[in-house]
């Protein structure tokens, strides 16, 4: 008997969460990573090395807690969406900047050799000053049908997400995962709670249905690895978060 159902997640943060795409992440991304997490320390405990993905031509799917969309003929998917702000402080991203600088005197200490002059202004070696896109938000929500309790584990081990989480931002306060039995399956797969696309998806998924608000068409992963070259192809986009 199958445990998946529909079910909503939801990341309590300290602060937002800084973003590279106009849409959330992927919380199947995200059980991808904390699953691959878990490979690479059992490989390496073991004294072997694991192959890069860049390597491998194409890569083979994790056992995720996910059910699978198969609606479409051109391959499937996992039925879970991106994030969706809640209680967002501003409908646009806030602009932060991260900066870096080459600490020379370490420099000295590693290098047998080093040149008359480590110019600040260029090369690999100049100092940084970088935007970065913050969404201000006190917490991020995703729809999917899966195994509640699986998730729940997996997440447990993530304790921040998107970029620069070294640096604090993403931090998470607390995971919420919880059955919705209110949610159709369709829906939980595919949209955000505002009934906009909440995910990459083929064009098979949406047949047969309403229309539904978007990003567009573009060139996009269709599952984890998001950004593997085997995993890219023609999708209807998420809707823009800040559209």
């Amino acid at each position: 008997m199958s445990t998946h159902v529909p079910l909503t997640v939801r990341a309590d943060l300290a602060g937002g969460i800084a973003q590279a795409a106009p849409w959330g992440i992927a919380l199947d991304g995200l059980l991808a990573s904390a699953l691959w997490a878990d490979h690479k320390a059992a490989t390496h405990a073991a004294g072997q090395l694991t192959d890069r993905l860049i390597d491998t031509p194409d890569p083979a799917d994790l056992d995720l807690p996910l059910t699978r969309c198969t609606t479409d003929a051109g391959g499937w998917h996992w039925a879970a969406t991106c994030a969706h702000p809640q209680d967002q402080a501003s409908p646009l991203p806030e602009v932060r900047h991260w900066t870096g600088r080459t600490d020379h005197r370490a420099m000295e200490q590693l290098a047998t050799t080093l040149p008359a002059t480590v110019s600040d202004r260029q090369g690999r070696y100049r100092a940084r000053r970088m935007p970065l896109m913050v969404t201000t938000c006190r917490a991020v929500s995703w729809r999917a049908i899966g195994d509640v309790e699986a998730i729940t584990t997996l997440l447990q081990t993530v304790t921040a997400i998107g970029k620069k989480r070294s640096q604090g931002e993403g931090h998470v306060l607390a995971w919420t995962v919880t059955p919705d039995p209110t949610l159709e399956a369709w829906d939980a797969a595919h949209l955000h709670p505002d009934g906009t696309l909440g995910r990459p998806t083929p064009a098979g998924c949406l047949a047969g249905h309403p229309p539904v608000p978007d990003g567009g068409r573009g060139t996009a992963g269709l599952r984890p690895p998001y950004m593997h070259p085997a995993r890219q192809q023609l999708l209807h986009l998420p809707a823009l978060l800040d559209g």
